[in-house]
């Protein structure tokens, strides 16, 4: 009876074991699992805001070549279009020949270079139209985040004193007001 008793018992030690051993591998796969998926929703997380962040320096890009002529094309003789626009956005941007950088801290605000964990980096090339690229990856990395590329056609700036522009926005308003719009 005793070998009959002693083999059930290792029988049944070698069960837990086994058992033991299945659990400990699928909590292993799990616990990878779970990593993965916290810097999966990480990796997502950034890039809403990279292209959030990209998408309001496109727009105000834009509204700088619409806003007025001409402080975009001094600001193309100066090496990049519309940095005098982007600069009273982004007070802690760093311009250089002809790409403005904008640090961004781990919430994503604008910050100094020191702080900064995220860079936005727009280059802007001069063709026939302006061409500007817009990178956002992270300080530390090489790897992008998100990249855009926006292309906008030069301003023309009437001469002086040439008021039919004027002239002509003008009375389409007061068209605009007879009809009721």
């Amino acid at each position: 009876m005793n070998r009959s008793s002693n083999s059930k018992s290792s029988l049944f030690l070698m069960e837990m074991m086994i058992a033991i051993l299945f659990f400990s591998l699928a909590s292993a796969v799990c616990l990878r699992m779970f990593t993965k998926s916290s810097q999966m929703s990480k990796d997502t997380t950034n890039l809403n805001r990279a292209v959030g962040q990209a998408g309001n320096a496109a727009e105000l890009l834009k509204a700088a070549g619409q806003s007025s002529g001409t402080d975009i094309i001094e600001d193309a003789k100066k090496g990049f279009p519309g940095s005098a626009f982007l600069m009273s956005e982004y007070p802690d941007a760093v311009l250089e020949e002809s790409s403005l950088l904008v640090f961004y801290d781990e919430e994503w605000k604008p910050c100094d270079q020191e702080n900064g964990s995220y860079l936005m980096q727009i280059t802007c090339s001069r063709d026939a139209l302006l061409q500007y690229h817009i990178d956002v990856s992270e300080v530390d990395t090489t790897g992008v985040i998100y990249a855009i590329d926006l292309k906008l056609h030069r301003p023309t700036v009437p001469p002086h004193g040439d008021t039919q522009a004027n002239g002509t926005a003008d009375s389409q308003t007061d068209t605009d007001k007879e009809v009721g719009r």
